[in-house]
């Protein structure tokens, strides 16, 4: 409710008459290169709150595995990891966290990949070409929105945004077929119109450790 729905197809210019949570998916162009950032912020310290500073935890972990030899695809897949973890925790599912991810109850709340490659473009090329000839690799089956399946190399920027969302299309299918019986529904329920969570930071692959492009800059900012 009173959002713009996935890349602002539709707009919602109704004002809320209950403050909850706010996101803003942004970012800016400069040099020529893109930036692709995005925060979630909630009206009250509450438990939405709780869920949003574990989150931000979980996006500064995975930030820490952007290093140069490691595939892509395993980030994605820690992401799901820990999002099962925190849903775990936070008594959302019933389900520890490989079996939820096995099944596809994390796919639930974490629909989409965990990022995607930066440059001159926000969703830059070359996501899945692993040569100079093109020979491309796929994302898996059952994780088909991951937009990047490479091996990292120093001198990629790639963005980390792991997301935990109560999407109504999606919960209304969990609650229809075998996932019904692992989702903690009136906690779900509770949490339901605050949207979601999505923590997004653009990160550069270096020799060595990763290179957060995003956190120091904010911190800059908020210096003044």
């Amino acid at each position: 409710q009173h959002a713009a729905v996935l890349h602002y197809q539709h707009y919602d210019r109704t004002a809320p008459t209950l403050h909850r949570s706010f996101l803003i998916d942004a970012g800016a162009q400069f040099a020529g290169y893109a930036a692709d950032i995005t925060r979630t912020y909630t009206h009250a310290d509450d438990e939405f709150r709780a869920l949003i500073l574990r989150m931000d935890e979980l996006q500064q972990s995975l930030c820490t595995q952007i290093r140069p030899g490691v595939d892509y695809t395993s980030v994605h897949l820690s992401a799901h990891l820990h999002i099962a973890q925190l849903l775990y925790d936070a008594e959302l599912i019933g389900l520890n966290a490989e079996h939820a991810v096995e099944c596809g109850l994390s796919s639930v709340f974490f629909p989409h990949g965990v990022g995607h490659l930066l440059g001159l473009q926000v969703h830059d090329v070359g996501g899945f070409m692993l040569d100079a000839q093109g020979t491309s690799r796929a994302a898996p089956a059952e994780h088909r929105y991951l937009r990047l399946t490479r091996t990292l190399q120093p001198g990629f920027v790639v963005t980390v945004e792991p997301g935990l969302y109560f999407i109504d299309a999606l919960l209304e299918e969990a609650r229809r077929g075998p996932l019904n019986k692992h989702i903690i529904w009136p906690n779900v329920e509770r949490l339901r119109d605050y949207g979601g969570i999505r923590i997004e930071d653009d990160v550069l692959c270096t020799a060595g450790e990763a290179e957060n492009l995003t956190r120091p800059a904010f911190d800059q900012v908020a210096r003044g």
